[in-house]
């Protein structure tokens, strides 16, 4: 075990928790962490200011960075800033802002969850219907069994944003199985029984899994989910994030139908799945009121304020977790609906767990 691995695994149990927080800690965290973000967000927007396409004026910019702590992708391309007046910009929260909330009250023992996928399958198992190892624990054949008998994901246990994965198809060439399963051991990847999606979710793009994202508010007592969002991979990618191009839509959560068009992380709008064809708007997502039930009910037991859950219907028809992040970003909901939702999420913050945001 790393230094890293251990200094976070006294600071994320139960006692580190408590500790942390009776100091302060969370809050020195969190603060520290703003300013820091504050100054690599600004050098990354003086680079796209040099540059002719360039959209609003640096000081503009630099205004908008001090009180709404906005990125410059942002400000120019998914919130569109540089055309809105003042108060229609003070109706978004930016993903800093979202990202301190997190880093100041999101409990210790519940990122150490959330962060470790190995982690997170153990403790969400109810939720989880496919087979998996993890690599630095588990022998040469035991992996071999999994890939000659299933397609399989390949991902780095603590990765995000889709970075480092990869598909191993049962019917490939094995020859170089053993150098996969070392170099899966060194990287601590896990290796998973690839998914099957139900018919309805799959037909968008089969490359990838496309996924529901649900993000729910709670406490012990009571959950509710405010967004959900249909990912679909675009062109030959096997991820749906859209941080790797790939293309998202609104659902209305009352009723589980998508509700607008698709955009992607650069701004772009698709009334059809590029490559696909189908319309999104008017997509009723399969078995939606189970889907809310599940996340729901994971969302009580988890002990974390916000989470945004990563699901899908499997072709048996069962709700099943990918994933889950404890510090969903809210860019996809304001940008998909081109409105800003601070308003609702801070007031379901306070309503939830006590805590005045402004």
């Amino acid at each position: 075990m790393d230094l890293k691995t251990f200094v976070c695994n006294i600071a994320y149990s139960p006692f580190g928790n408590k500790l942390v927080s009776l100091v302060g800690g969370q809050r020195w965290y969190a603060e520290l962490h703003v300013r820091s973000e504050k100054k690599k967000l600004l050098a990354n927007a003086k680079k796209e200011f040099e540059k002719e396409s360039a959209l609003g004026t640096f000081d503009d910019y630099k205004k908008a960075l001090e009180k709404h702590w906005v990125s410059y992708s942002e400000y120019a391309n998914q919130y569109e800033f540089y055309r809105k007046p003042e108060e229609e910009r003070d109706e978004y929260v930016s993903r800093l802002k979202m990202a301190y909330f997190y880093w100041r009250y999101a409990p210790g023992v519940a990122k150490s969850v959330f962060r470790n996928k190995t982690m997170f399958l153990k403790a969400f198992n109810k939720y989880i219907h496919r087979k998996w190892l993890y690599a630095p624990e588990s022998s040469f054949e035991d992996y071999e069994q999994l890939v000659t008998s299933f397609d399989c994901i390949v991902k780095p246990c603590d990765g995000k944003l889709g970075k480092g994965v990869f598909k191993i198809f049962k019917d490939a060439d094995h020859n170089d199985d053993r150098k996969v399963y070392e170099s899966c051991v060194k990287n601590r990847m896990l290796v998973e029984q690839c998914i099957v999606a139900c018919d309805e979710l799959k037909a968008f793009h089969p490359q990838s899994l496309n996924t529901i994202r649900v993000v729910t508010i709670a406490n012990q007592e009571k959950a509710c989910v405010f967004s959900g969002v249909f990912r679909t991979g675009v062109g030959e990618s096997v991820v749906d994030n859209s941080h790797k191009g790939g293309v998202s839509v609104q659902i209305n959560v009352e009723n589980g139908i998508v509700e607008t068009d698709g955009a992607n992380t650069s701004g772009e709008r698709f009334v059809c799945h590029p490559d696909s064809g189908i319309v999104f708007k008017g997509f009723k997502i399969p078995q939606w009121n189970d889907v809310v039930a599940t996340c729901c009910e994971a969302a009580k037991q988890s002990r974390n304020p916000i989470t945004g859950w990563d699901v899908v219907v499997n072709n048996h028809g069962e709700v099943e977790f990918i994933e889950a992040n404890y510090g969903p970003d809210m860019d996809m909901m304001q940008t998909r609906y081109n409105a800003g939702a601070k308003k609702k999420i801070f007031g379901l913050i306070k309503e939830y767990c006590g805590i005045e945001m402004k």
